[in-house]
Formats: C-alpha cells, sequence, structure tokens
C-alpha cells in the first residue's frame, strides 16, 4: 500500500520525502479542508522533484456546487496546474441534486490531459454513491478520495471495502479523512492500494517582543505542517504488515 500526504507548504513536501511516501496532494488552508494553493507554491512545489505533485483545485471552503464564475476560475487553475508541471490534479463537483456533474466532470478531464485525475471527498455527500463510481470509471478518473461518507474513514470503512472490491480494479478507492498511524495498517489489510492522511501537527509559535499586541486574531491562527516522524511511522507500519 502506498501514502499520499496532503501538503501545504514546501516543509511538509520536504518532510513527506525523507519519509519515503509515495506522492502529495498539494493545497493550502489545510485547517480549512483544502484549497487550490498559489501559483508560487505549485511551481516550487514541482521544481524540487521530490515527489508526484497532485494539485487540489477547490476555490472556496464549503459544498462543491459551484457558479459560472468559480467554474471559470476551476478551469484556469487546472490549466495553471498542467503548465506548471504538475503530476495529477485533484478536483470534484455536483449539480443541486447533489449528484456527479457529469458535462462539467468530462470537460475538467479534458482539460487535465494527461495528468493523473482524483475526485475528492465532495463524494461524499453524493446521494447515489455506487452509481457515481460506475459514472466516475466511465469518466476515466483514475482515483476516488473518499471517507466511504462517514466523517472518518475508520467509521465508513464498510462503505469502502465494499466499493474497493466491486470498482477497485477499474478505479483507485483511497480512503482518507482521520488515517494514521493508529489504523493505517487496517486499511493495508483490507486490500487497499493507497492512504491519504496529512499527519500534521501544529508549529511552535514565534516569540514575540515585547510591545506587540499579542491579542491580534492572525496571530492565534495555527499553523499546521506534516510531521516527518509520524510520516516515517506511518511508512513502518505499513511495510511491517505482511
Amino acid at each position: 500500500m502506498r501514502v499520499e500526504v496532503c501538503a501545504d507548504s514546501i516543509l511538509s513536501i520536504q518532510n513527506a520525502s525523507n519519509a519515503k511516501v509515495d506522492r502529495v496532494e498539494l493545497c493550502s488552508a489545510l485547517g480549512r479542508g483544502g484549497l487550490t494553493p498559489s501559483f508560487g507554491l505549485i511551481r516550487e512545489a514541482v521544481d524540487l522533484k521530490l515527489l508526484p505533485i497532485h494539485c487540489l483545485i477547490r476555490p472556496r471552503p464549503g459544498h462543491f456546487f459551484y457558479s459560472k464564475d468559480e467554474i471559470k476560475v476551476i478551469e484556469k487553475n487546472i490549466l495553471n496546474a498542467r503548465e506548471l508541471g504538475c503530476h495529477g490534479v485533484v478536483v470534484g463537483a455536483h449539480d443541486q441534486n447533489f449528484k456527479l456533474d457529469l458535462t462539467l466532470l468530462k470537460r475538467w478531464k479534458t482539460l487535465a490531459g494527461p495528468m493523473y485525475i482524483t475526485f475528492h471527498r465532495a463524494f461524499d455527500v453524493l446521494v447515489s454513491p455506487l452509481e457515481s463510481i460506475s459514472q466516475l470509471i466511465d469518466l476515466d478518473f483514475d482515483c476516488l478520495l473518499t471517507s466511504g461518507q462517514k466523517e472518518k474513514a475508520e467509521a465508513g470503512i464498510e462503505n469502502l471495502i465494499y466499493w474497493n472490491t466491486k470498482f477497485g480494479s477499474d478505479i483507485n478507492i483511497m480512503p482518507g479523512s482521520g488515517v494514521g498511524v493508529s489504523n493505517c495498517k487496517k486499511f493495508k489489510k483490507a486490500g487497499f492500494k493507497y492512504i491519504h492522511l496529512s499527519a500534521g501537527e501544529d508549529l511552535q509559535p514565534i516569540p514575540m517582543p515585547d510591545g506587540i499586541n499579542q491579542n491580534l486574531s492572525f496571530l492565534k491562527q495555527k499553523i499546521r505542517h506534516s510531521d516527518k516522524q509520524t510520516l516515517i511511522e506511518v511508512v513502518k507500519s505499513i511495510k511491517s504488515v505482511e
């Protein structure tokens, strides 16, 4: 089983590489579920040449029904990721009935071209999961990131196992949300090819000099990164499973 790490900093990518994980889902604002990273971060991440970079394309937090203006932004970002040399993109959208927007997804697949394409956890709010997986296969999507339509993947493992058994030869079913050292073996034993995790840890705040107003709200915002030691433990745990 391979490991994908969601990362929103160069430090996290370096830690993931040092831990010998397999690829990175690059994003920004992990604390808000992940958003599209900046042009500069994508370029630096790709130029590192440490790991395959799969770029999350999500213009804002919240639901995955997008306006025409938001769709324009999404499509420009898919093209940016392709032009900057990303190995893959991670996308997702539903219509007002919480079913796949097939016309939109078909166009995004075309824009992605040769890049590996993953449908993200927008899947976990869809009303017809089995039909939706079949449709993603027909659209030639490579991967589905899902928690089994539960808050955490471990709670959704029965759904995940069923979908992987039924569809896993045609699309990569990748569990994500709440995956880590404590349960990664469970997913390997269940036969999944990939898991998705952040291994997030808060960075220590920098010391503030006297006279600085330490009650400013932005100073209280946490900065997280993927922790090298946690990732090493995940990789070792996976490799120890026969």
